[in-house]
């Protein structure tokens, strides 16, 4: 299957897309509004994708997108990442020319079903090839920090910004934020002193600087969800950062406190909550460890790919790239999911190899490990997987079902 993404944003490229291609699946991005809508004029004629994906809805080009794809009748798929802020202004017009639609907050399905459309839930998530456990860098020596913008339209992440962050600049902890320039434009109903600003973070950073500071910040601009929170969140997480932040429902519904991540509700506990955990580097690693594991098990961009597909009515399955054999090269390290073994990546495919027992722990559903796992011997694996002393050999061709 073949899938034309309209953005290029880090969410697409280093998220929802990949996770398509571990599937085994063509994408292609591209940017509808450049040149008039030339460059995705070409990708359709040259790419003929099978479905057209947007998510948000940011920018005025539904008007060069949809008359194409009716006319050569390409279903389009619709992700409503600004909900329920943005129903009116950006779900409501794409979805009603789209085939499918998918929000991230659970709340909105019902407002869709009101004018007449299904809607299913997608989350946001975490990608592992990008989300990952790096080591630390110097450039990022502070012990907190906050990676996002200083959005000015939603009142409850401003107020969160005054007892989460707010303190701590008022007690000159070490601190940077990092974000578009606006941090320091005294017109908004929060700003920073300039002293205090790290300027614009790279997506690519964003694994150094977790691996780097010692607590990460969380800010949130809805607060009436029970899973529409900041995408943030799961990348963190899946960093393994040590993550405190702005409680909301979403935080509680999908995590526990002091386990995978530590919220806040005050001032006073912010103060508490940091000192507290900066003299606590063991357990802030052990919480950070236990975060990361619970978004690799069940908030991976390829568990929202599956639930797309099975959404469309596509199966949903692991293929292996059938053209590597061995894939030594291919294999990309990632963190000791199981004090027994090793952790081996093939695309989003997870295998934990217990050496010293020649066996490895397969996650049923997702083929990842953690939940719903069970111990296979390679001679009774049905052949899909062949672990030879160091070299782990994918069969050709091999497409693993759950």
């Amino acid at each position: 299957m073949k899938i034309l993404f309209t953005n290029t944003a880090p969410i697409i490229t280093r998220g929802m897309g990949p996770a398509f291609v571990d599937l085994g699946h063509e994408v292609r991005y591209v940017n509808v509004e450049h040149d008039g809508g030339a460059p995705f004029f070409r990708a359709l004629d040259e790419f003929q994708p099978d479905y057209v994906f947007t998510d948000a809805g940011w920018g005025d080009f539904r008007g060069i997108l949809f008359p194409l794809l009716h006319e050569r009748k390409i279903p389009h798929i619709f992700w409503a990442i600004e909900d329920p802020v943005f129903f009116n202004h950006l779900s409501l017009p794409w979805s009603r020319e789209s085939a499918y639609v998918f929000t991230t907050c659970i709340e909105s399905i019902e407002d869709y079903n009101k004018h007449g459309m299904q809607a299913h839930l997608i989350p946001f998530a975490c990608h592992p090839s990008f989300n990952k456990t790096v080591a630390p860098d110097s450039r990022f020596s502070h012990d907190i920090t906050f990676i996002g913008n200083n959005y000015t339209e939603h009142p409850e992440r401003i107020k969160a910004a005054n007892y989460v962050i707010k303190p701590l600049l008022d007690k000159d902890y070490n601190i940077k934020i990092y974000g578009l320039p606006w941090w320091t434009d005294k017109s908004r109903p929060f700003y920073i002193d300039p002293r205090f600003y790290g300027g614009y973070l790279p997506s690519e950073d964003l694994s150094t600087i977790c691996a780097s500071v010692p607590i990460i910040l969380g800010l949130h601009s809805v607060v009436n969800s029970l899973t529409m929170m900041s995408m943030r969140t799961f990348e963190i997480l899946g960093c393994g950062g040590f993550y405190l932040t702005q409680w909301t429902p979403a935080i509680e519904y999908y995590f526990k406190n002091h386990h995978h991540l530590v919220w806040t509700r005050s001032a006073e506990e912010t103060i508490e909550l940091v000192d507290f955990y900066l003299s606590k580097p063991d357990l802030r690693a052990k919480i950070a460890r236990q975060g990361q594991e619970e978004v690799y098990a069940k908030h991976t961009y390829l568990h929202r790919a599956q639930d797309i597909l099975k959404a469309i009515g596509m199966p949903a399955e692991i293929n292996v790239n059938k053209n590597i054999n061995p894939m030594e090269n291919q294999l990309q390290s990632q963190p000791i999911l199981s004090r027994k073994g090793i952790t081996i990546k093939i695309g989003s495919t997870s295998i934990v190899v217990d050496r010293k027992k020649n066996t490895y722990l397969v996650n049923k559903k997702t083929f990842e490990p953690r939940t719903k796992s069970q111990i296979v011997k390679p001679n009774i694996a049905r052949k899909q997987i062949v672990y030879d002393s160091n070299k782990l050999r994918v069969k050709k061709g091999v497409k693993l079902k759950y």
